[in-house]
């Protein structure tokens, strides 16, 4: 066994271009059209950090959330990788191809290895973005106090310097029959050094901004400042709309 096998995680991310395109075509694109109406960004990271390697940290509301970071990777520019549970990514291994790399939080000795690869990834190029889910867990939204392990902060710190974009992910039900997931991206900010708990208290503290912000933004109403990302099938409503203007006769005058 190799010197890197050994302090890799127990799965390690395997990507390729082309087998992640065909998984996102005929695994992640279709059951995304068939349960949205709209995937939406607002992108307000802006130029903070641009050409340093990026991680961006979400919180964590559903079973969805990985599928949407496939839906954002389309739209970013550079390779992109994600942490994910252990569990899942031992029975959905072909997400290694995606980029995906394991980490089992319930193994200290395993969770500093999946630290320190995600450290090393970064490192290898500027053009590197890592999406993790620091609350390590399905939370709801609104539960408060935010809870998130220390990842980030850890990995941040071996990287150097670092680009971190706080994004915040919210499903509701509007004025279609399917949901809309909203995504929020906020101000990029860079992290070189600095006390690990200062780190963690301003990493929690960006996270919590976004994420009240998006729900503040859906309760003023349908945010039409989001753009599409992905626009999912026709709701019942609009397609029975569109049938009967077709068959209304027009009015002369």
């Amino acid at each position: 066994m190799s010197m890197k096998a050994a302090v890799d995680p127990h799965f390690p991310a395997r990507k390729n271009r082309l087998l992640a395109q065909t998984i996102y075509q005929t695994l992640v694109l279709p059951p995304l059209r068939r349960t949205f109406d709209r995937v939406a960004l607002l992108d307000r990271s802006g130029d903070a950090g641009r050409g340093l390697p990026t991680i961006l940290y979400s919180n964590h509301v559903s079973w969805w959330d990985g599928y949407l970071a496939f839906v954002l990777e389309q739209h970013w520019h550079g390779e992109f990788y994600l942490m994910m549970e252990e569990a899942q990514l031992r029975r959905y291994r072909f997400f290694q191809r995606c980029g995906c790399f394991s980490v089992d939080r319930q193994d200290a000795r395993e969770g500093l290895r999946s630290v320190q690869y995600a450290a090393d990834l970064l490192r290898g190029g500027a053009q590197r973005t890592l999406l993790i889910f620091p609350q390590g867990t399905l939370t709801p939204n609104d539960r408060r106090p935010l809870i998130t392990y220390p990842g980030v902060t850890h990995i941040a710190k071996r990287v150097g310097a670092v680009r971190c974009i706080p994004m915040a992910i919210r499903l509701e039900f509007l004025l279609q029959q399917r949901a809309t997931a909203f995504l929020r991206l906020g101000p990029a900010h860079v992290i070189e050094g600095g006390s690990a708990r200062a780190l963690q208290a301003e990493l929690d503290a960006r996270l919590l901004q976004e994420v009240d912000c998006l729900r503040d933004d859906v309760v003023s109403g349908d945010p039409t400042d989001y753009p599409t990302l992905l626009r999912g099938r026709r709701s019942i409503n609009v397609w029975w709309d569109e049938v009967r203007t077709s068959l209304t006769p027009k009015r002369r005058h």
